[in-house]
């Protein structure tokens, strides 16, 4: 019968030093928090932090991830390739973008075609048309096109969404030859009473592609 008793008075002793344990680490953990330290991952999921975005004007749109140029419009809600002619000419491609460029929470929409002439100077025309009330209008400035070549690119357009929407055109005049370098000057356009208008046009350097302007 003694020995009965021992054996329970040592499991309690036993289970009353786990307690004592288990509480002494709880209060522990919570003094360590309270100070200011971190959470611990009990219990959570592993995965990686979502980055913090940087403010949109630290966001670099001109290129993408593998240093390619880009125009700013991906995935197209309406994609299609066209047959060119005998000759290598004709219209290549058109994507069509449903985007709401002017904020009124309607969709509007941006037209890329693609035309090749059956020489290295294909190049890209853009059409951006306000959906007002059901009706696409063309509200396209003059010039809204590239100019290509194998050997530079004489004119390029960006399409930034964020905050708001704005047409970038980095462009250079022909000279004696196509890859004799000239002033590039950087046009912007923004929304004005429903209308896309340049906002400003600043000379920024004598160049060959001013792709690499962007």
């Amino acid at each position: 019968m003694g020995d009965i008793m021992r054996n329970r008075n040592q499991s309690g002793n036993i289970a009353l030093n786990i307690m004592l344990i288990v509480m002494f680490v709880i209060i522990a953990v919570l003094i360590y928090i309270l100070a200011g330290g971190p959470l611990p991952n009990v219990g959570r999921v592993g995965g990686v932090k979502s980055p913090t975005m940087p403010a949109t004007s630290q966001i670099t749109t001109g290129v993408t991830a593998s240093g390619e140029f880009t125009d700013g419009l991906t995935n197209p809600d309406f994609s299609e390739q066209y047959q060119l002619d005998e000759f290598g000419a004709g219209v290549a491609a058109r994507d069509i973008f449903d985007r709401d460029v002017d904020g009124d929470g309607r969709r509007d929409r941006i037209t890329r075609t693609r035309n090749e002439n059956g020489t290295s100077h294909a190049y890209y025309q853009y059409k951006i048309e306000l959906n007002r009330d059901g009706e696409f209008v063309d509200i396209t400035p003059s010039g809204f096109r590239t100019v290509e070549g194998a050997e530079c690119a004489l004119q390029k357009l960006q399409f930034v969404f964020r905050p708001e929407f704005r047409a970038i055109k980095i462009s250079r005049d022909w000279d004696t030859s196509w890859d004799t370098p000239t002033m590039a000057t950087r046009t912007v356009y923004a929304f004005n009473n429903g209308q896309l208008v340049e906002i400003e046009s600043t000379p920024l350097k004598i160049i060959c592609d001013v792709t690499d302007l962007f």
